[in-house]
Order: C-alpha cells, then sequence, then structure tokens
C-alpha cells in the first residue's frame, strides 16, 4: 500500500504542477491594447479627449494614416476645444466589446461654421509631429493631455487612427499548484525509494539466516491478536487516500484567481479640481528659443517690422525705440538689449483656462533677466511682452512650483495691499520727492532704479539752472500682468512712461541737452523748450492684504523713446 499511495501521491503532485502553469500562462497578463478606427467621416480635425487616452495605464501611442500630409499634436483638452472654437470636428470616444474582449474607436461629430486654418507651428501644442502619409506621436502624461490630428487644416484628415496602450509589466500571475505540486512530486519519489530500500532489507535478512538452524525460542507472553483486515478494506482504503488527493487537487487548481482583462474596464483619469498650467517647461523652452530667434535677427538687421511677429506691447515700443536710436550712431554696443534664451533660472506659468494669458521666467547667469510672454488667444502664438533685468540684491519672492501654475490676479483684486494701477505715480513720487514722498511708508524706495533716477533728476536741475524742469511719471499702458506668488501677493510687470519737460526761463535763453537725447532731437538745443520721453518697463513684488511688507522694485528696464523740440509742436 505503501508504494501505491507514494505514486498516486507523485501523480497527483505531477497533475498540480501542470494544471498551475496552464493557468498561469493562460492568465498571463496581455502586453498593449490597441483600438483603431478605419472610418473617419470627411472632416479636417479629430480630436482624442483625455478620458479616451487615459482609459487604459501605461504609455500612449497614437498614430494617423492617410493621404498626403498627417499633421498630430499633443495639448491641453481646453485649450483644444478653444482652439477648435466653432470649427466642426470629431472627437473620437471607446467601444468596447465586453463578449469578445476588444476595443474600437468610435465618432462623435462636433458640427460647426469656424474658420479652418493651418495647425502647424501653433504655440499651443505641447508637442507635434509632421508626416507624409503616416505620423505617430508619444502621449506625454498628465496634465488633461489631448490630442489632434488633422492634414492643413483645409484638406481632410487621416482617416486611419489607432491607439496604443504599452501596459506596465504585471508579470506572470502567483499560483501555489506548481510548487505544491512539486513537493508532493518529491514526497512521492521519496515514499517509493523508501519502499524499495525496505524491501532491500528484508530480503536481506532473509538471506542472512537462510540455511542456519534456527534460534532457541523464548518463553513467550500471551499478546491479544486482532483479525487481519480484509483485502476489500484495504482497497477500500487506498481508493479513499486516492479520492482525497484527487480532491485536494481539485480543490487547490481553482486557487490561482481568473485573469480578467482591462480591456473590459477602461478607467480614465479623474479630471483635476483646479485649474493647470498653461504650458510645460518642454513647451516654453521650445517657444523661447523661437521667440529669441525672431528678436535677434530683426535687432542685426533694426528690423521694426520683424520683430513683431514675436514682441507686443511694452517690449516692442521698447525695442522700436532702440532701433531707432541705433540708427542714428555708428557706435559699436549701442543695439538693443539682447533677450537671453537660457539657461532658464525660474519657470511660472499662469494656471487659467482663459485668455489672453501670460508666463513668466527667469533668464541667464551673470545678468539675470525677467521675461513676460503673452498670448492674446488660443489661436495666436505667444509674444514678448516685457523685459526686465534683476536689480542687485533684489529678493525674489517664492513662487508656485512649475507643475502646479501660478493663478492669474486681476488689477482690482481685493486680496492685494496695494492698487497696482496706482505704482507709477507711488514711484514717480519716491523720485521726485527724495526722503518726502508720503508713499515710502508703502513702497520701499531702498533700490538702485530709485537712486540713480535720484541722481539723475537732481543732476539734470542743477545743469540746467536757467530752465524750468517739471517730471511726471504715469502708467504708459494698460497691460498689465500679475502672477500669484506663494505668500498671497503678486509679481507685477507694468510700464512706466517719465516725462521731462524743459522750458527756457527768460526769452532769449536756450537749453542744451548731449547723448542720446541731442540724436534724437537732431540738434544740441533748443530756445523753445524740450520734451523727453523714457519708457520703463518694471517688475515689483506685491504683498497680500494685511502684510507688514511694502512693494518692493525687483526689476527694471528704462529706454529713450523721443526727445521733441516743444516750439515745433
Amino acid at each position: 500500500m505503501r508504494f501505491w499511495l507514494s505514486i498516486t501521491t507523485f501523480v497527483v503532485g505531477l497533475s498540480l504542477a501542470a494544471v498551475g502553469l496552464v493557468d498561469q500562462f493562460e492568465n498571463r497578463p496581455i502586453d498593449n491594447i490597441l483600438a483603431s478606427n478605419l472610418e473617419i467621416p470627411d472632416r479636417s480635425y479629430v480630436l482624442i479627449p483625455n478620458k479616451t487616452l487615459t482609459a487604459y495605464p501605461g504609455e500612449v501611442q497614437v498614430v494617423a494614416e492617410g493621404q498626403g500630409q498627417v499633421f498630430i499634436a499633443t495639448v491641453r483638452e481646453s485649450d483644444a476645444v478653444s482652439w477648435l472654437e466653432s470649427s466642426p470636428y470629431l472627437e473620437l470616444r471607446l467601444s468596447v466589446d465586453l463578449l469578445e474582449e476588444t476595443v474600437d474607436l468610435s465618432q462623435i461629430e462636433r458640427p460647426g461654421e469656424g474658420n479652418l486654418i493651418d495647425p502647424i507651428g501653433q504655440d499651443i501644442w505641447r508637442t507635434e509631429t509632421l508626416g507624409n502619409s503616416v505620423a505617430s506621436i508619444s502621449v506625454p502624461v498628465g496634465n488633461e493631455v489631448a490630442v489632434l490630428i488633422a492634414s492643413d487644416g483645409i484638406e481632410l484628415a487621416p482617416g486611419e487612427i489607432t491607439i496604443q496602450w504599452s501596459l506596465p509589466d504585471q508579470g506572470l500571475p502567483f499560483s501555489p499548484l506548481p510548487p505544491l505540486g512539486l513537493v508532493m512530486m518529491m514526497l512521492g519519489s521519496a515514499g517509493v525509494v523508501l519502499d524499495w530500500w525496505l524491501r532491500r532489507k528484508r530480503a536481506s535478512i532473509g538471506r542472512r539466516y537462510r540455511g542456519q538452524k534456527p534460534p532457541r525460542p523464548r518463553r513467550l507472553k500471551p499478546v491479544v491478536h486482532t483479525a487481519p483486515q480484509k483485502s476489500s478494506e484495504r482497497r477500500a482504503a487506498r481508493g479513499l487516500s486516492f479520492t482525497a488527493l484527487v480532491l485536494t487537487a481539485a480543490t487547490l487548481s481553482g486557487c490561482t484567481a481568473e485573469y480578467v482583462s482591462p480591456v473590459i474596464n477602461p478607467q480614465p483619469s479623474v479630471a483635476p479640481d483646479g485649474l493647470t498650467p498653461v504650458m510645460t517647461r518642454d513647451q516654453f523652452e521650445r517657444i523661447l528659443g523661437e521667440v529669441v530667434a525672431v528678436v535677434s535677427e530683426a535687432d542685426a538687421e533694426l528690423n521694426a517690422e520683424a520683430v513683431e511677429a514675436r514682441v507686443t506691447g511694452p517690449a516692442l515700443a521698447t525695442r522700436r525705440a532702440a532701433y531707432n536710436l541705433a540708427r542714428r550712431t555708428e557706435a559699436e554696443g549701442d543695439g538693443p538689449e539682447p533677450i537671453q534664451a537660457g539657461p532658464i533660472q525660474l519657470f511660472l506659468p499662469s494656471a487659467t483656462d482663459t485668455w489672453p494669458r501670460s508666463v513668466m521666467a527667469v533668464t541667464g547667469e551673470d545678468r539675470l533677466q525677467l521675461l513676460v510672454l503673452t498670448q492674446e488667444s488660443s489661436r495666436e502664438n505667444y509674444r514678448l511682452s516685457s523685459y526686465v533685468s534683476l536689480l542687485p540684491g533684489a529678493d525674489f519672492p517664492e513662487v508656485a512650483a512649475e507643475e502646479l501654475g501660478a493663478n492669474a490676479i486681476k488689477t482690482d483684486s481685493r486680496f492685494l495691499s496695494f492698487d497696482p494701477t496706482k505704482l507709477p505715480e507711488a514711484v514717480g513720487d519716491l523720485i521726485n520727492s527724495p526722503g518726502e514722498s508720503a508713499w515710502s511708508a508703502l513702497v520701499d524706495p531702498e533700490n538702485k532704479y530709485i537712486s540713480d533716477l535720484v541722481v539723475f533728476q537732481q543732476s539734470l536741475t542743477e545743469t540746467l539752472s536757467n530752465a524750468n524742469l517739471s517730471f511726471t511719471h504715469a502708467l504708459g499702458s494698460e497691460q498689465i500682468t500679475l502672477l500669484a506668488s506663494a505668500d498671497g501677493g503678486a509679481l507685477v510687470a507694468l510700464y512706466m512712461v517719465d516725462t521731462y519737460t524743459i522750458i527756457p526761463r527768460e526769452p532769449g535763453d536756450a537749453v542744451a541737452i548731449t547723448g542720446d537725447e541731442a540724436l534724437l532731437l537732431g540738434t544740441g538745443g533748443s530756445a523753445t523748450g524740450i520734451e523727453t520721453k523714457y519708457g520703463a518697463m518694471l517688475l515689483f513684488h506685491v504683498p497680500a492684504t494685511g502684510s507688514e511688507q511694502p512693494v518692493r522694485l525687483l526689476g527694471a528696464n528704462q529706454q529713450l523713446l523721443s526727445a521733441v523740440n516743444l516750439g515745433a509742436r
């Protein structure tokens, strides 16, 4: 019986190991999921929303095939919808077949009468690719990413679109059957070997006493004998043991959990509760590189028209004035201040879903420069609206992480301790009345920019003692950029215009000017008076309401705009 029980144990163990291995390979997780649509109706744009792209985990690849040019871009979904405006487009959704465990792409038609434009090269895209007949793109993770597919915006979009999810490696599912079967096989093998060894031992003892005189019997003690077990009972016991092992194997065969295909259980990402950044760092680096390339080329040619493609607002006014002045002098190094593309020391995108929108960045090494880029609408590119040199020793405030972005703030916000529109008036009074200005309690006057202007105005007053001088400082543009800082305050970028008026006191007197003012005026003096204007791009930190900290000037860039003869007006 020992031999048959061992054999049965070995066979059952072998069965368990086989069943377990088969279960493991049958339940092996799939590596990827494919969804495609080969019947795209006639549309120029196709949008794959975030909930479709994030239906399954892992890396996502989108492939589009069509006739001619194929364009694919990744973009924040809310931005894509705004860019499409009222243009007709198709939105792709998942269609899951639960019985076949397959997934396809279905489409929803979004009607519209909007303008069709070429999507290639738009700043709003996170990444983009262009191919002939076929193109593919890897979809970045996070921030509500969607995919837009088109040709050139006019021709029809590609008709064959496939999404592939490369699922994370999950490994083979664990089943206790193979190791348990291996143990039972070892036990069964050990039982067979033990049975063989015992048989050989009994046989050797029998050979040892064969042919010898039997030993003298000892006195026997009475022993109670039990009736021998019948053969039918032994067979029943063996059958019962075999049945128990088989039932054990059948029970354990269900220990391996049945694999559930992720295809039938899509789980799209949940939309974030708050607003997300308008762009990524990689996207910003690409855009800034394009801006700097356009500006550098325009600087080399002093081309005021070419620079308009990537410069606007105060930065454009400053650039035009610098070009005008540079044309009048032959001195080297008198060109406009170059825009630094890097290294990027700080990147602060706004977190908003409306327009206009702005981003700030600090670039450079020895000379730090803060840049403000502004986008007026979803279909326009970003343009440089302001650039300032950070003042020596400026205590830059803490700002939000670039992955979170900074809230855009309105100028009439009640959460700020100071009205940003009054900053030019306050700074002007600090310059005109040093040590006596009432604004000194609210705006810190201790910085190099204000102290240099105080010295300049005092020197001008002493030099032109035969003239009446007036100095006014006013807001030069309604375009004010405010992004929240970590302390509840805001970084404020604005444009201030300083006007200096010089009028002779007595008839027949004349006032003289030199340097750049004389170059713009075309002469060295005037008997009727001179008016000069300077434009200043300024960067402030305005603290939150209730803070005891004053407003601080962090950066400035001043440029001579004009010098005119008052008598010529």
